[in-house]
């Protein structure tokens, strides 16, 4: 029961803040999949299709292996490990200045990252957007664990938008 409550709450919260934010205005616009982008170009959700881990690719036994959701400023996402169990799950405001991305764990299913920060790089390559991290990690205590967590280099994910 407890792995439901943590796989499930990621996704009713961003249900939630998408319904909320359905007739959100911006500027004179009310809010929809138009003028999304002028939010963030990484709006939407997206597949993980590869993931390379210390030069090392990781190859799921379960796909999609992690699902993630940008909406409106929120990211949430779901994982499972290679042998396709339920591993993490996530969510909270992100950030996007440039090419660098920072994500707030408001939600975890470790609650140890509750209010933990990540940065990463980040670029969009036709339908694919890659993250490559980890440029700075910080526990809510304002750790910062970037060496512990494997620092830069550590991971190169490339996701693609899930198509209706």
């Amino acid at each position: 029961m407890k792995h439901i409550l943590f796989v499930v709450t990621p996704f009713l919260l961003a249900g939630l803040m998408a319904c909320n934010n359905k007739n959100k205005k911006q500027g004179n616009d009310t809010y929809s999949e138009q003028n999304r982008d002028a939010y963030s170009p990484i709006e939407g959700n997206w597949v993980l299709v590869s993931n390379e881990v210390y030069g090392k690719q990781i190859k799921p036994k379960r796909s999609p292996q992690q699902l993630k959701i940008f909406n409106d400023g929120y990211f949430s996402f779901i994982m499972y490990d290679s042998s396709g169990n339920f591993y993490y799950a996530g969510a909270g405001p992100y950030e996007i200045n440039g090419n660098l991305y920072k994500e707030t764990f408001t939600y975890s299913s470790d609650t140890i990252y509750n209010d933990s920060k990540d940065w990463q790089r980040w670029e969009m390559k036709g339908d694919t957007l890659i993250f490559y991290g980890f440029e700075k990690a910080e526990m809510a205590d304002g750790r910062d664990v970037t060496k512990e967590w494997g620092g830069k280099g550590k991971f190169i994910e490339k996701r693609v938008r899930v198509k209706k």
